[in-house]
């Protein structure tokens, strides 16, 4: 054989390889074997059904419904996110306290108590709780998205541990969740007719996801919650 053939042939060779490689990064950083959960991804699942607690107990007017989301909140030990804001940008705040927030939704349980000393007073007993620290626990950040708009956030997940996105929302609109890899291959998504969603997945590599929150109606004050 030449070695011009040679050349030609290894140049090929190493054009297919590089495609190759090219097409396997473009598959979605999603991986179908189950993960076991980590304390982290736990911690959102409870803090999701905190929040469902929450509503639940504002729609029937039940302090005690409250009170436990207000605790099961404290105990999640939540933090303030650093998320990168890559779309969108808060609207004008509605002047409306963090429905979500343990100290607000205790404050609506008394009031929803009054005459019953002792719903009272366990409330104020979750009230001097502690937070529970962690040191890697979940991230939570509270905006304002306008309406028909699109927030946009890049967050990085561990590969192989299950990741969550929780955002709850104020009820005033329709919200959707998107997620994204780098490849830009939707990964998770959650587009009910509500402003509650959740998105569950397993990275197959440790890599940064874009989530789109979409607004479908007016402006919504929403948290969002990461592991």
């Amino acid at each position: 054989m030449s070695l011009t053939r040679k050349l030609l042939i290894a140049a090929m060779a190493a054009a297919f390889a590089v495609s190759a490689s090219a097409a396997a990064t473009k598959k979605p950083n999603v991986d179908t074997k189950h993960a076991a959960a980590t304390p982290a991804s736990a911690a959102v699942d409870r803090v999701a059904t905190a929040h469902a607690l929450t509503r639940y107990g504002d729609a029937s007017g039940d302090p005690l419904a409250l009170i436990t989301a207000a605790k099961m909140l404290k105990e999640a030990g939540l933090r303030d996110a650093t998320v990168k804001r890559t779309g969108g940008k808060p609207a004008a705040d509605k002047g409306k306290p963090d429905i979500y927030a343990p100290d607000a939704i205790l404050a609506r349980a008394k009031a929803l108590a009054e005459g019953r000393p002792d719903v009272i007073a366990l409330a104020d007993d979750v009230a001097k709780a502690g937070a529970r620290g962690r040191d890697r626990g979940p991230g939570r950040i509270h905006t304002v998205v306008g309406g028909g708009e699109v927030d946009s956030f890049d967050v990085t997940f561990n590969g192989e541990e299950p990741a969550r996105v929780l955002v709850s929302g104020d009820g005033d609109s329709d919200l959707d969740l998107y997620v994204y890899d780098e490849n830009g291959n939707l990964v998770c998504k959650d587009d009910d007719n509500s402003d509650d969603m959740v998105c569950g997945w397993t990275p197959r590599w440790t890599g940064t996801f874009t989530i789109r929150v979409r607004n479908r109606g007016i402006a919504n004050e929403y948290v969002m919650i990461t592991n």
